[in-house]
């Protein structure tokens, strides 16, 4: 799956890009950020890549003027319930903190606005202070739910919240995108190669969504 919005498109991630991902990830810059610390080799990159087909999971390259530049994702999706865990790390550090926003508003959208999603959620280190104020900056709140692990929290974002804040960001001055018009399935594609993947991810779906990329799908024949 491609979704091309805001001079951005997030691609979903295919065999060939993980060595790129893991070599990034295993950087100390990325590292320190995450929940998961240790050293991931190839084999657990592998692990990764097989848990991660099915709908539950979506993890997208971010690819700006053709180069990738990060890593977003939507995984633990339940299209029933209608929510996401979220996540994303950028590597290109000139572009980190516009680019992140961009990229979160494209995922976002498509959770909200193409897949008719309620809520959000993100795990987060309570040392992160700075991924911490950034997704309050999105309309994520503290949850009251509490963590497994002491040094986790997690934090949720509802549409409403969502909505609040796109509103906040587009009275903002960026150079490089104008986000009025959102994410539609007008701008969701599935690559050639992917078609009967796509096929088989469809008849999985609740109704609703199964109408949509029913849609998307027929577009593109």
């Amino acid at each position: 799956m491609v979704i091309r919005k805001y001079g951005l498109e997030i691609r979903e991630v295919e065999r060939e890009d993980l060595e790129l991902i893991r070599q990034y990830r295993n950087t100390e810059s990325i590292k320190k950020r995450m929940i998961f610390k240790e050293q991931i080799s190839r084999a657990q990159q592998l692990k990764w890549f097989e848990e991660i087909q099915s709908i539950d999971h979506f993890y997208f390259l971010i690819y700006k003027n053709d180069s990738a530049i990060g890593l977003i994702n939507g995984k633990n999706i339940n299209f029933n319930e209608g929510s996401s865990e979220g996540g994303i790390f950028v590597w290109n550090e000139d572009r980190n903190y516009e680019t992140s926003i961009t990229a979160s508003i494209v995922l976002n959208d498509w959770n909200f606005f193409v897949n008719d999603f309620k809520i959000n959620y993100a795990q987060v280190l309570k040392s992160n202070k700075k991924a911490i104020a950034y997704n309050e900056f999105m309309g994520y709140k503290i949850a009251t739910k509490v963590h497994e692990k002491e040094e986790v929290i997690w934090m949720s974002q509802s549409k409403e919240d969502y909505i609040e804040y796109r509103e906040k960001i587009m009275k903002l001055s960026f150079d490089d995108f104008n986000i009025e018009e959102r994410v539609t399935e007008n701008d969701v594609f599935f690559e050639e190669h992917e078609l009967e993947r796509a096929k088989l991810f469809l008849e999985k779906l609740p109704l609703k969504q199964q109408a949509v990329y029913k849609r998307i799908l027929k577009r593109q024949n």
